[in-house]
């Protein structure tokens, strides 16, 4: 068997070719016990593998232990039709999470009904919706947002069923259920007259999503999230990253979910229902980690006039809503409080930046903007913080 590793942030990729067997399973089994510090998810890539034994088999469920203990995911991606009917023999298939070797599917004549800054939607017929990201994004993040997203609809999140992860070319991408719905921006903008009640609606439904308490385990934590691309981000000296980390670890670990990008344009409402799309982020923390990327799109985003053009919200609208909806979140706390609200609500959108920085979401052009952005964003203290 060849193995080989690749580390990024807080996530482990093992690929393997071959054989995992009794000659074999030895080489697995060093790298779980020794290249696992700081990781949060492990991935095993068996795009290459051929056949596991019952060693084989001991070595994974090993390895779901250990990750388990650390508060951690094990992930099977690209298993063959083989090696899943062994899963399903020896009952792995419900005890381990894997994903089969996705299927190919062509775009051509397909209609295209939206695009951002991952990747573009498609109409493949009238019950299935194609979201297929771009080159440029990490080829694990459409497995990650399908099981992602099935774990949610599982918890009681409003959301899509996602049906299966899916290879076009050299993009990989997700088959959901067609939603007939609107965004809820072109809902605030249908209903501008009565948008304060429209924002209670809104912060109604963040804090249902902000109440649900998964699975443990089923979820990622958005602090160690956090840390493993703050330590990896190449825009801090060694003090403002020491500073970031020390505010990070300081910050109360919840069980409850977040989305990390709960804007209106990841809201579709089915008449007054909402329901939620775009799970490849969600994890579990305090809901300052979406307050931080919603601020970004209604206040930052709509002052640079570019809300509209990226969830479809008129800018004006989108200044009006921030104000309301903070304020409400919070159930209207006085002045001083809500100042000290907003500070910390800009600190977590400097944290969501570190993470669509060190993406590169958006292109070079953007990934330069954000690293103004997340210095201008930051508390004094900690940019000001000796190297």
């Amino acid at each position: 068997m060849n193995l080989a590793h690749h580390r990024e942030a807080d996530r482990l990729t093992v690929s393997l070719m071959g054989r995992l067997d009794h000659e074999t399973a030895p080489t697995l089994t060093q790298v779980v016990d020794h290249e696992l510090d700081g990781v949060t998810e492990l991935v095993l890539d068996f795009d290459g593998l051929e056949h596991v034994s019952s060693l084989g088999l001991r070595v994974l469920l090993a390895a779901q232990k250990r990750m388990h203990g650390i508060h951690g995911s094990l992930v099977v991606r690209n298993v063959n039709p083989a090696i899943a009917t062994v899963f399903e023999i020896t009952g792995f298939d419900r005890i381990l999470e894997y994903e089969r070797k996705p299927r190919r599917l062509s775009i051509d004549g397909l209609e295209l009904i939206a695009k951002g800054g991952n990747g573009e939607c498609f109409r493949v017929d009238e019950e299935t919706v194609l979201k297929l990201y771009f080159n440029h994004i990490d080829d694990a993040s459409a497995s990650r947002e399908k099981r992602l997203a099935k774990k949610a609809f599982v918890a009681g999140v409003p959301t899509a069923i996602s049906y299966e992860v899916v290879v076009c070319g050299t993009r990989t991408g997700v088959l959901y259920e067609m939603i007939n719905a609107d965004t809820l921006s072109k809902y605030i903008e249908r209903h501008v007259d009565h948008l304060e009640a429209v924002v209670d609606h809104y912060v109604g439904f963040c804090r249902q999503i902000h109440s649900i308490v998964p699975d443990q385990g089923a979820f990622p934590d958005a602090i160690d999230i956090a840390c493993g691309h703050v330590e990896a981000c190449d825009l801090f000296n060694a003090g403002q990253r020491a500073a970031i980390l020390d505010r990070l670890h300081r910050t109360e670990r919840r069980s409850t979910l977040i989305h990390w990008d709960l804007h209106p344009g990841n809201i579709m409402m089915q008449g007054d229902v909402p329901c939620l799309i775009d799970m490849g982020d969600m994890a579990t923390g305090t809901p300052y980690f979406d307050l931080g990327p919603i601020r970004q799109i209604l206040q930052f985003h709509a002052e640079t006039g570019l809300c509209q053009k990226i969830i479809g919200l008129d800018n004006g609208i989108a200044r009006r809503v921030w104000p309301m909806f903070v304020a409400r979140y919070f159930n209207n706390p006085p002045p001083d409080e809500l100042a000290a609200i907003e500070e910390n609500v800009r600190f977590f959108q400097a944290i969501r930046n570190v993470l669509l920085y060190r993406s590169g979401t958006g292109g070079e052009s953007m990934r330069a903007r954000r690293k103004d952005m997340i210095l201008q964003l930051l508390p004094r203290e900690i940019t000001q913080a000796p190297a």
